[in-house]
C-alpha cells in the first residue's frame, strides 16, 4: 500500500505543476517534458500491469477533465494503455536497470504520440500527424529520458527499503 501512495502523490504533484506557470518555463523549444508519462511507467515498473493501467486511467481522466478539456477519454485511453504495456512488458525485462527504464520510457514517449496521432487523426482532423511534426515528439522522448534517473533513483531506494 506504501508503494500506491508514493505514486499517488508523484502524480498529484505533477498534476499542480502541469497546471502552473512553472511548467512552462520548463520548455525547450515549446517542447515540455511528460512527467505523469514518466511516473505511470515508474509505476507499471514497480507495482505491475494492473496497477499501471488502473493508475494510468486515473491519471489520463485526471487530466481529460482538467481545462482546458480537448477530446474527453483521449488521454484515460493512451495513458492506460501505456500503463498497461509498460506493466507487462516491465515484468519481462525489468531488472532495476536505469537504462532499460530510460530506453522504455523514449520508446513509450513515442508510443504515447503514436496512440493520440491515431485518436487525433480519427475523430478530430483526418491526416493529423501534428506529435511528430518538426521533431517535437523525439525532442520530448529526449528529455523523458533525461528526467527519468532522477525520479527513477529515489524511487528505487524507497522500494528496496520497504522490501527489507
Amino acid at each position: 500500500m506504501k508503494k500506491y501512495i508514493i505514486f499517488i502523490l508523484l502524480i498529484i504533484g505533477f498534476i499542480f505543476l502541469q497546471s502552473s506557470s512553472i511548467y512552462d518555463n520548463l520548455s525547450i523549444r515549446g517542447v515540455t517534458p511528460d512527467f505523469l508519462l514518466i511516473v505511470i511507467s515508474l509505476a507499471a515498473f514497480v507495482l505491475g500491469p494492473v496497477s499501471g493501467q488502473i493508475i494510468g486511467f486515473i491519471t489520463g481522466f485526471v487530466l481529460d477533465i482538467i481545462p482546458p478539456v480537448g477530446l474527453l477519454g483521449v488521454s484515460a485511453f493512451t495513458y492506460t494503455i501505456v500503463g498497461y504495456g509498460v506493466g507487462v512488458l516491465g515484468q519481462k525485462v525489468y531488472g532495476n536497470s536505469i537504462l532499460i527504464t530510460i530506453t522504455f520510457i523514449f520508446i513509450v514517449t513515442l508510443l504515447k504520440a503514436a496512440i493520440l496521432s491515431m485518436l487525433a487523426a480519427i475523430f478530430l482532423e483526418p491526416g493529423y500527424f501534428g506529435y511528430f511534426a518538426q521533431g517535437r515528439i523525439f525532442l520530448e522522448a529526449v528529455m523523458n529520458s533525461i528526467i527519468t534517473p532522477i525520479l527513477f533513483i529515489p524511487i528505487i531506494k524507497i522500494e528496496r527499503e520497504m522490501i527489507t
